[in-house]
């Protein structure tokens, strides 16, 4: 785990611990990882209501607090890669059981171009590459169920963020340290529901679609490198 406030990324909303009658959402850690993923960023959502017929609560008479978990899972390329227009997802069919539910069928909707150039020029659909995945297929019909949508698009900082500052204090005198924040080249984010704690733990199968979603496009970006540099 990357100790807190490290990635550029975790800067898209305010930096706060949510303590207290506070609604909001901040990122609550950072995980580095290989193969396919590079960082998977954990968000909390907080929500305070008053509720008129619910006597108590966390905080006191009539304030209802609820807790929602999401995961932001990151690409990082080359700083001289220009990505995009990227912005799709996954429409699902759910066939709902007596006992059990389960995916009947689902495909992936938007656009998944990686270049403007025309459509035809160069192999730079992603869905397509996705699409012919029969592995990923297979896994994604077991994960979306509890996963429900997952949107990939191209990824740009909501805040910029250029220097950590803390005060040294030493022998009764003190200073500024500016340390850089560590940018994370992220240019893809890969995304699902916000859930609750208890549903925000994969199984397996659901990594390896993540990780086998990260390696596709990874390998796609690889083949159009020429077509991505920025003159």
């Amino acid at each position: 785990m990357i100790p807190d406030g490290t990635m550029d990324f975790e800067y898209d909303y305010p930096r706060s611990s949510l303590d207290g009658p506070n609604p909001g959402v901040a990122s609550r850690g950072v995980f580095k990882v290989a193969d396919g993923i590079d960082y998977i960023d954990l968000l909390k959502r907080k929500t305070v209501s008053k509720s008129e017929f619910a006597p108590g609560g966390f905080y006191g008479m009539g304030i209802a607090e609820g807790t929602m978990w999401k995961l932001r899972y990151f690409l990082s390329f080359p700083s001289e890669y220009e990505l995009g227009p990227l912005n799709f997802g996954t429409l699902t069919k759910i066939l709902k059981g007596r006992l059990h539910s389960k995916v009947e069928d689902f495909i992936w909707s938007g656009y998944g171009k990686l270049t403007t150039l025309p459509p035809g020029m160069v192999a730079d659909d992603v869905i397509a590459a996705l699409t012919a995945d029969k592995k990923l297929r297979e896994l994604l019909m077991h994960s979306l169920l509890k996963e429900q949508v997952i949107t990939i698009s191209v990824y740009k900082p909501k805040a910029k963020v250029d220097y950590e500052i803390s005060r040294i204090v030493k022998d009764d005198s003190y200073w500024y340290k500016y340390k850089p924040k560590k940018e994370s080249h992220a240019k893809i984010v890969i995304t699902s529901e916000w859930k609750t704690q208890k549903d925000l733990f994969m199984d397996p199968q659901t990594l390896e679609a993540y990780q086998r979603i990260g390696q596709t496009i990874k390998s796609t970006v690889e083949k159009l490198k020429y077509h991505l540099v920025k003159n």
